[in-house]
């Protein structure tokens, strides 16, 4: 076009400087989107403390921190257009190019400065320019004082909730939830457990603020928890529950109704234990598998989160078959409701996305191994072993008091006797038959039931957070306590069946409503079904469903294959709304410039590569 056009060569070459800014420009709205945008709410705008020039601006995120965006000299169009501006235009385009790459240069050099100073740190996340370290939620921020080693505040039972340190001892007499669940709120930020845990979290947080607080505490060194009140969508649907399902406080309706749950599945249990008392062999062993998984599923699930029983002391009781199936009711504690319920499917914060890393690989932001695109046919092989890596995980974790997803700062002697004793216990039941029968009968039942506990857990819980709808990363954007807590419990988790499956997996097939009541009996989950799609509807947010389980199985192994070839990508950090362009351009924008793959590509159409992938394997259309 301007070849042909009939300017001269001295407008020509305005021309082309002209389309140079702003195809530079363009580049630079794009990453400003993420601050500004209704569909983004993490900056990609870098730190700079220095004294702000006449045309420089500044933004404020939702950290409060001031920060300054890296296109600051670019001038609008119609500065560009002025008149009185026309015979300086070169000079300000080149200015113009010059502030952008040196800016660039100074975000590359803050982010290779950070990769040094956090070399320590315990995970990794993506960042703008490749990946930044950044530390676990149970662990110090790097720079700042730690609280888990100085003796002021090592020894103290603190927690701290909405950027306020307290000390929980005066508490630990009068929660009315029991000692073993306020233990898991010891030594991190527990905002995200107490407002998540309480469907009057009013009446709990006026306790919690009568605590002694903390003077002095280093605040800023603990990494912030979700706050799941300051979600709009999550205060509507829990509304919604109270007075249409739970009007009547102080009565504990929601953590009742499971006793007759409880009694048909422990029944079954002590069914299927004497039949393979009596008659060790591979199809008692199975039967036992079941009944394992069962309890797994429901009794002891629903019970470690304090909910199948008003009473702290049967939920507590309850929570032990954990331990008799081959579990560690304590460490399934920590793991799964300080890891999993408040980062759910978070690539760096939940332990569910990476601890099955390198074997099988379940979402795209982790690193592709050459055996991956075979996973979808080791899967069946695999499934079986979930039993034996729980043993060896809570045998590790004793010793180093760590999940991989949680430090377990809060657990007490007598919770980590519970390791050994309920190993002890579980290894008792399964080798007792040999005192009647031959080895061999005893060996191919406690193999058959660690294969079939496996398969039935494993096929279970991991469909509801392994389909494509589920896997879009950091669905809400920001650090992991600036998103909406409900809309990412939402987007990352979906239903399968109605109240027949409710009842044989504890809830587990409405992985929605679990997640944003997880102190809720499973019983009452269908009700609150209705409710959370309808809600879901009004606010825009997608709620995936299934009809059933074969359903949704075959959405899961086709994610599985994909996953196994997908190539590796950054973090996608804008809200998902199906059929809107102007999302998915942000997110594929920044996509490319997270990517490591992009990086090693020479001469590769990243914005093609990316759009692709976002497109095939987020199911954006």
């Amino acid at each position: 076009f301007v070849s042909l056009s009939p300017f001269s060569s001295s407008e020509k070459k305005e021309r082309k400087e002209k389309q140079t800014t702003h195809r530079l420009r363009r580049r630079m709205m794009m990453m400003r989107c993420s601050s500004n945008s209704a569909f983004s709410s993490r900056s990609l705008s870098i730190n700079n403390n220095r004294n702000r020039n006449s045309r420089g601006g500044s933004t404020s995120t939702s950290t409060g921190r001031k920060k300054r965006v890296i296109f600051m000299n670019v001038r609008t169009p119609e500065e560009e257009t002025s008149p009185s501006s026309s015979s300086s235009s070169s000079k300000r385009r080149k200015q113009t190019r010059g502030v952008i790459a040196k800016s660039i240069t100074q975000q590359q050099q803050q982010q290779k400065r950070g990769r040094a100073s956090l070399k320590n740190a315990a995970v990794a996340i993506p960042g703008v320019f490749g990946k930044v370290e950044a530390p676990r939620p149970d662990v110090a921020i790097p720079g700042k004082e730690d609280p888990w080693t100085d003796p002021k505040w090592k020894e103290k039972r603190w927690t701290i909730y909405r950027d306020v340190a307290y000390d929980l001892d005066p508490f630990f007499e009068k929660h009315p939830g029991g000692n073993w669940l306020l233990n898991l709120a010891i030594g991190r930020d527990s905002t995200a457990l107490l407002e998540s845990y309480h469907l009057r979290p009013e009446v709990a947080v006026a306790r919690f603020r009568m605590l002694p607080v903390l003077k002095d505490f280093p605040v800023e060194a603990v990494p912030k928890s979700p706050r799941p009140n300051d979600s709009p969508l999550y205060n509507s649907i829990r509304t919604r529950v109270r007075t249409e399902l739970f009007p009547e406080e102080g009565k504990n309706k929601h953590r009742q109704g499971g006793d007759f749950a409880t009694c048909v599945i422990l029944g079954f249990a002590v069914f299927a234990y004497s039949i393979y008392y009596a008659f060790p062999s591979l199809l008692a062993g199975a039967l036992l598998g079941l009944s394992g998984a069962w309890i797994g599923l429901t009794v002891q699930h629903c019970a470690n989160h304090g909910a199948m029983s008003p009473s702290p002391v049967v939920n507590n009781l309850l929570g032990l078959t954990d331990d008799l199936i081959g579990g560690s009711s304590l460490m399934w504690r920590y793991h799964h409701q300080v890891s999993h319920h408040i980062h759910c499917n978070d690539n760096a914060l939940d332990q569910d996305v990476f601890t099955a890393m390198p074997l099988l690989r379940f979402d795209a932001r982790r690193e592709r191994k050459w055996f991956h695109k075979f996973q979808h046919l080791y899967l069946f092989l695999a499934f079986p072993l979930l039993q034996v890596a729980f043993q060896v995980g809570d045998i590790v974790g004793l010793f180093t008091k760590d999940t991989e997803g949680a430090k377990l700062h809060g657990a007490t002697a007598l919770e980590l006797s519970t390791v050994v004793i309920g190993k002890i216990a579980h290894f008792g039941l399964l080798l007792a038959p040999l005192a009647n029968h031959a080895t061999s009968a005893v060996l191919a039942g406690i193999a058959s039931f660690v294969a079939v506990q496996g398969m039935v857990l494993a096929c279970t819980f991991a469909v509801s957070h392994n389909v494509a709808e589920a896997k879009v990363p950091e669905d809400t954007g920001g650090e992991a306590w600036e998103r909406d807590w409900g809309v990412q419990q939402l987007v990352t988790s979906a239903d399968w069946g109605g109240r027949i499956g409710n009842f044989f997996t504890g809830g587990l097939n409405l992985q929605v409503e679990h997640h944003l009541f997880p102190a809720i009996c499973f019983v009452h989950y269908p009700a609150i079904a209705k409710i959370v799609r309808e809600e879901a509807a009004k606010f825009g947010v997608n709620y995936a469903s299934y009809r059933t389980l074969p359903g949704i199985f075959i959405q899961f192994m086709k994610f599985v294959k994909d996953m196994g070839t997908a190539d590796q990508i950054g973090d996608i950090t804008t809200v998902r709304h199906r059929n809107n362009e102007l999302a998915l351009q942000v997110d594929i924008a920044k996509t490319s410039m997270n990517s490591q793959a992009n990086a090693a590509a020479d001469g590769v159409d990243s914005w093609s590569i990316q759009r692709n992938l976002a497109r095939r394997m987020f199911n954006l259309q």
